[in-house]
């Protein structure tokens, strides 16, 4: 996976509680269809600091789109992960771009991160639009995998 800095929609953003937008947006200088092609675009999200919570608290990942940076329609959702699944290193939001329909083509893509809590430690999520994202799966040194 490649990681380009103007692509980051958040860098170690902290996450409270309600519903809030990502630290950046990406201004695309013009509305256009970032839609299905060979190389498919992806919001990739990751923990940071682990999130903790007395409740049952959720977070769900909003992909969402403007084309005047004040009013955001939402393309894609996430499920909705539970405080359990939000630890450190945790990968979430395997959101693949939507088929946007022509009238409503985005110049600005934001993030909003959706608490469905009212009680959670902080914790951070590190999120961007990619190419591909890293999904393999790291196994210890040594592992026999039957074939």
């Amino acid at each position: 996976m490649i990681i380009d800095g103007l692509l980051l929609f958040s860098s170690a953003q902290n996450i409270t509680t309600g519903t809030e937008a990502s630290t950046n947006v990406i201004d695309l200088q013009n509305a256009r269809d970032m839609g299905p092609g060979q190389l498919p675009l992806r919001v990739a999200a990751y923990v940071v600091t682990a999130f903790a919570t007395t409740d049952s608290a959720t977070l769900t990942i909003q992909l969402q789109g403007s084309t005047d940076n004040s009013t955001y329609s939402v393309y894609a959702q996430s499920r909705a992960y539970t405080a359990g699944e939000l630890t450190a290193g945790a990968k979430l939001a395997p959101l693949d771009w939507p088929n946007v329909a022509v009238g409503a083509l985005p110049r600005y893509l934001r993030l909003a991160y959706v608490s469905g809590a009212l009680h959670w430690t902080p914790g951070s999520i590190t999120a961007m639009l990619v190419l591909d994202r890293e999904d393999r799966v790291a196994y210890p040194a040594g592992i026999n995998i039957a074939v």
